[in-house]
């Protein structure tokens, strides 16, 4: 008897199809142009919310009624993130978990950033815990809390987390990266350098877990990383700038991973003022569009650049097909509207006019 191969695209439909459906009825429930316009509209951050009662958030604002003003919204679209991205991980098949898993990392190293940061303010664990994304390692943050002095580096290493970190043997990541994450844990002064290394764990993990399951549309969510590494050492550069950085320094606090050359770096550190700084990136992200002004500012890049990688997110999204590649996709635009919600809630804070609010939001 002769057995009849299975085509491949029965193949990716049985082993996508119910994941894929799963993600096509949550992305239909993601904040549309119009519902934006009415959060944007309504004067405070408690009609916001309000409004928000009707959509997917409904749940996550009643368990963050406690706090108020833009809080309660950056609480709530933290929670609602974390529950989307625990349901993905239970819907897409196992060999491919790896991926999910190493996109989520960001989070759990974005909750270590928020920790220590807390611990060199002297703000206490139950202060923070709200703003935690309940994603990976959270059992381990009140422990990290509670180490002193010394303690505090080695009690990271402790972490799963920690321990993933130690396992990274690449050239980029050696002993080094960790005397130079220690001393950052001691000094305050040196905690931008330290975001700098957590980030380039971040990326590291990320592209790690990619590779690993592997594909055509992993390799496009990969690019999309790699973009996003260049816009932060874009912004970091332009940051340390004004800040009167030496030149020579402002390459140590640069995130490893990205596109970027090292020749083309310099140029941007050259670069005398922001017009000419503009015309460098256009070069290397196509779909910039930057608002028309003698002295734009570095929000306006900020802005611009945000645009520009969130056409590439769906772009990815929609090419995908019956792949994992939803999923991925998916999860970076889940991404882009909390942080759209949170910056409406804190325009509202501080009065800034509907339609700039506008301008600064992320459209997916």
């Amino acid at each position: 008897m002769i057995k009849l191969a299975i085509p491949k695209i029965e193949l990716r439909a049985l082993k996508y199809g119910y994941a894929n459906a799963r993600v096509g009825s949550m992305k239909g429930s993601l904040i549309d142009e119009g519902t934006y316009d009415e959060l944007i509209r309504v004067r405070s951050v408690e009609g916001m919310a309000e409004l928000l009662q009707r959509t997917v958030y409904k749940e996550d604002l009643i368990a963050s009624s406690a706090h108020s003003g833009s809080e309660i919204i950056e609480i709530a679209s933290a929670r609602n993130f974390s529950r989307t991205a625990k349901k993905l991980l239970h819907i897409v098949p196992k060999e491919d978990l790896p991926a999910i898993k190493a996109l989520l990392r960001k989070w759990d190293l974005l909750n270590m950033k928020t920790i220590i940061h807390a611990k060199m303010k002297g703000v206490k664990y139950n202060d923070i815990k709200p703003y935690l994304f309940d994603i990976g390692s959270s059992e381990e943050w009140e422990q990290l809390m509670k180490a002193e002095g010394d303690e505090l580096f080695n009690e990271v290493k402790k972490t799963s987390l920690g321990r993933e970190m130690l396992s990274v043997g690449t050239a980029a990541f050696s002993k080094n990266m960790w005397e130079i994450f220690n001393n950052a844990l001691k000094n305050m002064n040196t905690f931008v350098q330290l975001e700098s290394i957590l980030d380039a764990y971040t990326y590291l993990f990320m592209d790690k877990g990619l590779v690993e399951v592997g594909g055509k549309e992993i390799e496009a969510i990969r690019k999309i990383l790699k973009k996003e590494i260049d816009v932060k050492n874009i912004l970091i550069i332009e940051r340390l700038k004004r800040h009167k950085f030496a030149k020579e320094e402002i390459p140590k606090y640069l995130i490893k991973g990205g596109t970027l050359k090292h020749s083309f770096i310099e140029k941007l550190i050259d670069a005398p003022d922001t017009q000419t700084l503009f015309q460098l990136i256009k070069t290397k992200f196509r779909r910039l569009e930057i608002k028309e002004s003698e002295s734009p500012s570095l929000i306006d890049l900020e802005v611009a650049l945000e645009k520009a990688l969130a056409a590439e997110k769906t772009t990815a999204f929609h090419m995908s097909i019956l792949s994992l590649g939803v999923v991925l996709g998916f999860i970076l635009l889940k991404e882009e509207e909390m942080n759209n919600l949170r910056k409406i809630a804190k325009a509202k804070e501080f009065n800034i006019p509907e339609n700039e609010v506008k301008e600064m939001l992320v459209m997916v």
